[in-house]
């Protein structure tokens, strides 16, 4: 592994993202954006995000962040040399995209896939068509042949996309180039957890396999986490006021926490995780971190557009966008 590591110059790489996160907006220019006019959104929004160049309305936002993301992924990876670092950026959407095409093969309906990925989508929809074989990579190929033997014993959906969230994670761990990228996946598999375990007592959205839901590979045991799910929701509060997510706590995660600031508090945890690679050059923490920071504000761009088109106030849309930023 540590070979591997040292054919990256992630001295350049680390340089050339800094070099664009110095020309990237802060805070004061998203506040400024919330109270910008409908009719001048659009022209200030191309002033830093050129996937908003060629759109005509505000209607087609999630196409131009979905350009954003899409160019960000193809620097990422061109910059990276290593093979296994390139599919730990960008195998878990060929994942997605592959349970989500086989998914709808089975309901017979139409998918709907990133380009986010390695693997074209279209290699994706052939192979879940049934129209080709064995033009996937390997590790995809043998993700859908646990699919088809996960939907033949269980006859459920829902639990073959939970075997699949756990085969995702599992793939990305052992393709992590770096002690610094597995301890990434821990803290993002503890996260999704942990949003998981407050969604599932908060709505019914899931009620299929339960048992089946959480990740594994993170500091929270599975079995702790089945545990806290069937105690009152302070317990879990408790449980991670003596763990390393405690700074959770200070962000504002309690009982009366509205589901949607859950996602923010969540994502400033990341970010404080990652801060720390702003002190490094030699590692592959920068590139995570630069991942992580443009994902955060693409999903400011989100809520401030949202919160235009249905005319919230300012003061709700300021309150979104800061609960998101640092403090």
């Amino acid at each position: 592994m540590r070979g591997r590591l040292l054919a990256e110059d992630y001295t350049y790489i680390v340089a050339r993202l800094r070099s664009l996160e110095a020309t990237m907006p802060e805070r004061a220019w998203f506040e400024r954006l919330v109270r910008t006019s409908e009719e001048s959104l659009l022209g200030a929004l191309r002033e830093f995000y050129a996937g908003f160049e060629g759109t005509g309305t505000l209607m087609d936002f999630e196409r131009a962040l979905d350009a954003e993301k899409g160019s960000t992924l193809e620097l990422v990876t061109g910059l990276l040399r290593e093979e296994r670092a390139r599919q730990f950026v960008r195998a878990g959407y060929d994942f997605d995209n592959l349970t989500h095409a086989w998914k709808a093969a089975k309901l017979g309906a139409r998918s709907t896939l990133t380009a986010f990925g390695l693997v074209q989508p279209e290699v994706i929809e052939q192979t879940t068509a049934g129209k080709a074989r064995g033009i996937l990579p390997p590790y995809l190929e043998t993700h859908i042949e646990m699919l088809d033997a996960a939907f033949e014993a269980s006859k459920s959906l829902a639990a073959c996309e939970y075997a699949s969230e756990t085969a995702k994670w599992r793939f990305l761990f052992e393709v992590a180039p770096g002690a610094e990228a597995r301890s990434y996946l821990r803290c993002k598999t503890d996260l999704a957890n942990i949003k998981t375990m407050m969604r599932l007592r908060r709505s019914g959205l899931r009620s299929e396999a339960l048992e089946t839901v959480w990740l594994q590979g993170g500091e929270i045991e599975t079995a702790k986490l089945k545990t806290l799910c069937r105690e009152e929701e302070d317990e879990l509060f408790s449980f991670l006021a003596t763990t390393s997510y405690r700074r959770l706590l200070a962000l504002g995660l309690a009982n009366e926490t509205a589901l949607w600031k859950i996602d923010p508090i969540l994502r400033q945890a990341l970010m404080e995780l990652l801060g720390e690679s702003r002190y490094r050059v030699f590692d592959f923490s920068p590139v995570l971190y630069h991942i992580e920071l443009r994902e955060r504000d693409c999903e400011i761009l989100r809520r401030i557009i949202v919160g235009r088109i249905n005319r919230l106030g300012e003061e709700t849309m300021l309150e979104r966008v800061s609960a998101l930023l640092p403090s």
